[in-house]
């Protein structure tokens, strides 16, 4: 009897470690056609060079002269100046939509 039971329960386990290492894998592709991708607008390479510009130089926007310069660390001048900057940035970006 309990040779029968160890014989059910491991083909049991076996079965069910081969059906859930089945992967049902949906065969749905996106196509975007030409037209489509034309509509799509780029970012503006200017917007995004001049964020990144002004981000890298938070050391000499936010600080005045004789100031400890922390650049962006959690909790300074500078991460509140750049969370400032990104928020005006991004509600204007959003405003010219």
């Amino acid at each position: 009897m309990i040779i029968l039971k160890r014989k059910i329960l491991t083909v049991f386990i076996t079965l069910m470690v081969c059906l859930t290492a089945i992967v049902i894998i949906p065969n749905k592709k996106n196509i975007v056609t030409a037209q489509e991708s034309e509509q799509q607008s780029m970012p503006d390479i200017n917007v995004i060079k001049s964020v990144t510009e002004n981000l890298s130089n938070v050391i000499y926007n936010a600080y005045e002269e004789g100031e400890i310069q922390k650049g962006r660390a959690f909790g300074t001048k500078g991460e509140h100046y750049a969370a400032d900057y990104l928020y005006d940035v991004i509600v204007s970006l959003l405003t010219n939509i």
